[in-house]
């Protein structure tokens, strides 16, 4: 008994491989940026100071160029995420465009507050390292990583849209290095937390030596 036309051509060896285009656009689409859970952003950047930013943008970007086989450099982007985030952001909305998939944020906006806050943040951190006399400085530097990191979960919750797993599903399970993070992160806070109560301490005495 013969079969169909299209039976034939489905198992004809001597045809070229044919991919189907829905599923290779679902995989681009999957795995054009990096995927993690708000939950997991959240703990891994407050843990680490926001130093967790400097492998979140590498992620991103090796993601970025991985789908896109585009010739750049995630290192550098990540270093100097500052002149990168924009165009991350309209990478991102791009993808959930192309995508037609509905999701209300904005990209340019919140690139700016990150650079705007990022900067303040630096400055900050210079200053109270120079001017001992205003400490403040230093708690403004701390407290300024709050916007920085908010405006970083608004281009994540983007990016997992655009990835089809809004909630970032696949990546929302804490692995060994990132509990090593997390302890480290810990001992960090306890011992700046520590020199703040000592810094603030009535039982703090300056001892002046006696003059010759």
């Amino acid at each position: 008994m013969q079969g169909s036309e299209a039976d034939t051509a489905q198992y004809d060896v001597y045809a070229p491989p044919r991919a189907h285009v829905a599923d290779l656009a679902t995989e681009t689409a999957s795995t054009e940026f990096y995927v993690v859970s708000l939950r997991k952003f959240w703990l891994l950047f407050v843990a680490t100071f926001g130093l967790y930013s400097y492998y979140w943008f590498y992620r991103h970007w090796a993601r970025y160029r991985a789908s896109h086989r585009e010739p750049l450099w995630p290192v550098p982007r990540a270093i100097f995420s500052i002149f990168f985030m924009h165009s991350l952001n309209r990478n991102v909305d791009d993808a959930l465009r192309k995508a037609r998939l509905v999701h209300v944020w904005w990209p340019a906006t919140s690139a700016t507050a990150f650079v705007v806050f990022s900067i303040a943040s630096a400055i900050c951190s210079r200053l109270a390292g120079r001017i001992e006399t205003l400490p403040w400085l230093d708690y403004a530097s701390i407290a300024l990583l709050v916007p920085i990191g908010w405006t970083m979960a608004a281009t994540q919750y983007a990016a997992n849209a655009a990835c089809e797993d809004s909630r970032g599903a696949r990546n929302a399970r804490m692995t060994k290095a990132n509990l090593a993070w997390l302890v480290l992160g810990g001992l960090f806070w306890l011992a700046y937390l520590a020199s703040l109560v000592l810094i603030s301490s009535p039982l703090a005495i300056d001892v002046d030596l006696p003059q010759r």
